[in-house]
């Protein structure tokens, strides 16, 4: 080859070289962290595994961690956001939608939750909102996939990996109720709409992956449960409150008592208690429907009744 031909090469070489040593300063800064959660090193072949719904995500992980100025040139995974972002910004994205591509759970997600944990330490310590809120969001999307009620959510893991990952998800819990005590003034200055994909996020992050995974794929508008008792399926969609009256008066579904103002704050146990009580003290959009989803429904088959969220769970699973 002539030299000419050998200088991207060697860019390349320099590149790849001043990415690597600047990826491994990022994660230097929570080094103990990082030897507490034991994540799969960038070079293990394993990454090759366990892939995203594009392929291998460990460049958009690695690069994470690199100065955002240093950022190569990146194309976008979500062609119709049009939002003008960095390249940074874009990784990130790219790494979300490898991870959630219509909302279906990918092995790569075992793999990059450490690192997530590890991204979401550094942009706490420095107390980035804007970043914190980015990452649980996202993340709290990628969990609800982990769930029985996502199809092929049922995978064997070596012990290291489920260990470092079942620890990723205890600390990322712990770090978001941090996130969430420090910021509940400013989130309720959030758009709505966002707000309600948020706390869906939070659903899965500190309650029930499951609930959440129903709630996304519905986007909070169709209940679609079978009967567990006779399979009879329907299929019901809420938009505005005259659909919930209607579905009340046709005894399909009695709304649960309300429990807005009967949570301390602090306990998690109760996923109707907490989750009601934190989306209509943040002003989330349709933040009433959740007492039809938790409410008692009625099959119009057989007339077997259950709690809808827990029925819609089981039709899924």
């Amino acid at each position: 080859m002539g030299g000419k031909e050998q200088i991207p090469d060697k860019e390349a070489a320099r590149n790849a070289a001043m990415w690597k040593a600047k990826i491994e300063e990022g994660l230097q800064e929570v080094q103990e962290l990082r030897e507490r959660l034991k994540p799969v090193e960038f070079a293990s072949k394993k990454w090759e595994q366990y892939q995203g719904a594009y392929g291998d995500v460990r460049e958009d992980v690695a690069f994470l961690f690199c100065p955002e100025e240093l950022i190569p040139e990146t194309d976008k995974l979500r062609r119709l956001d049009r939002e003008e972002k960095s390249d940074y910004e874009i990784i990130f994205d790219n790494l979300c939608e490898n991870l959630t591509h219509q909302l279906s759970r990918y092995d790569a997600l075992y793999l990059a939750m450490p690192y997530l944990v590890l991204l979401l330490e550094r942009r706490r310590r420095r107390q980035d909102y804007e970043w914190e809120k980015k990452i649980i969001t996202e993340t709290g999307a990628m969990l609800s996939t982990d769930s029985s009620c996502c199809y092929g959510s049922d995978v064997r893991l070596p012990d290291e990996i489920r260990k470092s990952y079942d620890l990723s998800v205890e600390l990322f819990r712990e770090m978001t109720r941090d996130f969430l005590a420090r910021n509940m003034e400013r989130l309720k200055e959030e758009d709505p709409g966002w707000l309600q994909y948020f706390c869906t996020s939070l659903m899965a992050i500190l309650g029930d992956r499951e609930a959440a995974y129903m709630l996304f794929l519905g986007a909070w508008e169709q209940f679609p449960v079978g009967c567990p008792d006779c399979g009879a399926y329907d299929e019901m969609e809420i938009d505005g409150p005259e659909d919930g009256e209607q579905l009340r008066e046709l005894n399909r579904i009695e709304p649960a008592e309300s429990v807005i103002g009967k949570w301390d704050g602090k306990s998690y146990e109760d996923t109707y208690v907490w989750f009601s009580n934190l989306a209509h003290e943040l002003g989330a959009e349709d933040a009433w429907k959740i007492a039809y989803y938790y409410g008692t429904y009625t099959c119009p088959e057989c007339g077997s009744r259950g709690i809808l969220v827990e029925w819609m769970k089981e039709s899924e699973e």
